[in-house]
C-alpha cells in the first residue's frame, strides 16, 4: 500500500514538472514570436542612438542632463536594444523572474513552485492588455517599465522575507534595488515599502535591509537630481499650460481623477479579483457592519458597470479637472467619493479575514501605495497624455496584494481539508 502511494506521488510530481516544462517551452516561445519593435514609436528613436556612433558614455550622460534621470536602465537599452535575441529572451524571463520571486515570498508555504509560479503569470496577464502593450509588448516600455517592476518585486520580496532567499540571491538584490530605483513609481513605492516593514519591527537582518534601503535612496535621488528632469518640465508643460499655475491640491485631483478612471473602469478586473477574494474569505466569519462595508466596497468596484451612462470611462476630453469649470465633469466627484469609500471599505475588511497583524499590515499598505502611486501621476503635466502604463505600477502592487489574498485562501482551503 505505501509502496502503491509513493509510485502516484511521484507519477503525480513527474506530470506537474513535465507540465511545468512545457509551459516554460511555450512561454518563450510565444514571446520570440510576438515580440518585434513597434512601428512610429520610441523603439525606433533609441534603436538608432544605439547604432549611432555615439559612445554609451556621452548618451547617459546628454539624457541625464538633457531629458531623464534614468541612468541605470538607458545605459542598458543603449547597449541591448540593437540586439531582438536579448529582449525577446529577458521580457519572458523577467516576467517569470517577477512570478520566482512573488511565489517564493508569498505563496511557497502554499503551493508548489510548478503551480505557483504559473498561477502567478496568470494573474499578473489579468492585469489588462492596454497596460501590458504598453510596458510588455513595447520594447522600449520593456526597458522603462518591466524592467525596474520585476528588479523591484524581487528585492521588495529579499527585504521582506530575507531568511528565505539564498546568500547569492541577497547579493544579488544589491544592483536590482539601484535598477528599481530608477523609476519614480518603482522608487517611490519600495522606500514606502521598506520603510514600512522597518517601523513594523521587522528587525531580523537589520544591516542587511538597511543597505538595501540606502541603496534604494541613493538611486531614487540620483534619479530626481537629474537636470534632465527640469527640462523635461519645461518641454511637456505644453501639453497642460496652465499646469504651472496650479496648486498642489489641485495637482493631485488630477491624480485622483486618473485613479478614478482606472477603477471604475469596467475592463480592470484586479479590483473585482480583490472583491472576489475577500469574500471567499469573510465566509462563515461575522465582524461589526460586516454587510455595509461589503455593499461600499462592491458599490465602488463596479460603479462603471452599474452607472457607465453617467461615467465617460477612458475619454480623457471628459475627465472632470479639464471641464470642472462647466460642469461636464460633476458627475464623477459622486464616484469619487465612492471609489475612496470602496477602498477604505476593503482596508477594513482585511483587518477581519486575515490570519495576522502582519499579514493585515501588509495588505494595508499596499492598497494604498497603490492609490498613492498613480495619485502622484497628477504631479506631472503628462497625467492625461501618457496612456495607460501609468496604471503599471499600481497595477503591480495590486498583484502582490492578490497573491497575499489568494495565499490566505489556499491556507484556508489546505486548513479544512486537514480538519
Amino acid at each position: 500500500m505505501g509502496a502503491s502511494m509513493s509510485a502516484v506521488r511521484f507519477d503525480r510530481g513527474f506530470q506537474s514538472t513535465v507540465l511545468f516544462f512545457l509551459f516554460l517551452i511555450f512561454f518563450y516561445i510565444y514571446f520570440y514570436l510576438v515580440l518585434d519593435y513597434k512601428p512610429y514609436s520610441d523603439d525606433f528613436a533609441f534603436l538608432a542612438a544605439a547604432n549611432s556612433d555615439q559612445s554609451v558614455l556621452d548618451y547617459v550622460l546628454g539624457r541625464y542632463n538633457g531629458w531623464s534621470g534614468r541612468a541605470a536602465i538607458e545605459f542598458i537599452m543603449f547597449l541591448t536594444i540593437a540586439h531582438p535575441l536579448f529582449w525577446k529572451l529577458a521580457i519572458p524571463s523577467l516576467l517569470l523572474f517577477a512570478a520566482y520571486a512573488t511565489w517564493k515570498a508569498l505563496l511557497s508555504t502554499v503551493i508548489d513552485c510548478r503551480r505557483g509560479i504559473p498561477l502567478c503569470i496568470f494573474l499578473l496577464f489579468l492585469m489588462g492588455g492596454n497596460i501590458f502593450d504598453e510596458t510588455v509588448y513595447y520594447v522600449t516600455g520593456f526597458y522603462n517599465y518591466l524592467i525596474p517592476a520585476s528588479a523591484a518585486i524581487f528585492v521588495c520580496a529579499v527585504f521582506a522575507r530575507p531568511l528565505m532567499f539564498s546568500a547569492l540571491e541577497k547579493i544579488f538584490a544589491f544592483p536590482l534595488a539601484l535598477i528599481a530605483s530608477q523609476s519614480e513609481q518603482v522608487g517611490v513605492s519600495l522606500i514606502c515599502i521598506f520603510f514600512a516593514f522597518l517601523l513594523w519591527g521587522c528587525r531580523e537582518q537589520f544591516s542587511y535591509r538597511a543597505m538595501l534601503l540606502l541603496v534604494v535612496l541613493v538611486g531614487f535621488l540620483f534619479l530626481v537630481a537629474a537636470p534632465g528632469n527640469y527640462v523635461r518640465l519645461a518641454s511637456e508643460v505644453r501639453y497642460m499650460p496652465e499646469f504651472s499655475d496650479y496648486s498642489l491640491f489641485r495637482k493631485l485631483s488630477i491624480g485622483l481623477d486618473v485613479y478614478n478612471s482606472h477603477y471604475i473602469d469596467p475592463g480592470n478586473l484586479y479590483p473585482k479579483i480583490l472583491a472576489g477574494l475577500m469574500l471567499l474569505l469573510a465566509v462563515g466569519k461575522s465582524f461589526k457592519l460586516k454587510g455595509f462595508a461589503f455593499c461600499l466596497m462592491l458599490l465602488g468596484v463596479f460603479q462603471g458597470t452599474l452607472l457607465f451612462g453617467f461615467f465617460d470611462v477612458g475619454h480623457v476630453e471628459m475627465y472632470s479637472t479639464r471641464h470642472v469649470s462647466s460642469g461636464l465633469g460633476l458627475w464623477y466627484f459622486f464616484s469619487y467619493l465612492l471609489t475612496v469609500l470602496s477602498l477604505v471599505s476593503s482596508i477594513y475588511i482585511s483587518s477581519f479575514i486575515v490570519k495576522d497583524n502582519a499579514s493585515f499590515g501588509l495588505i494595508a499598505i499596499l492598497f494604498l501605495l497603490s492609490f498613492g502611486v498613480t495619485l502622484v501621476i497628477g504631479l506631472s503635466p503628462t497625467a492625461y497624455e501618457s496612456g495607460e502604463r501609468v496604471f503599471w505600477v499600481g497595477g503591480i502592487i495590486s498583484f502582490g496584494c492578490i497573491c497575499l489574498l489568494a495565499k490566505e485562501y489556499l491556507f484556508l482551503l489546505s486548513t479544512r481539508s486537514v480538519s
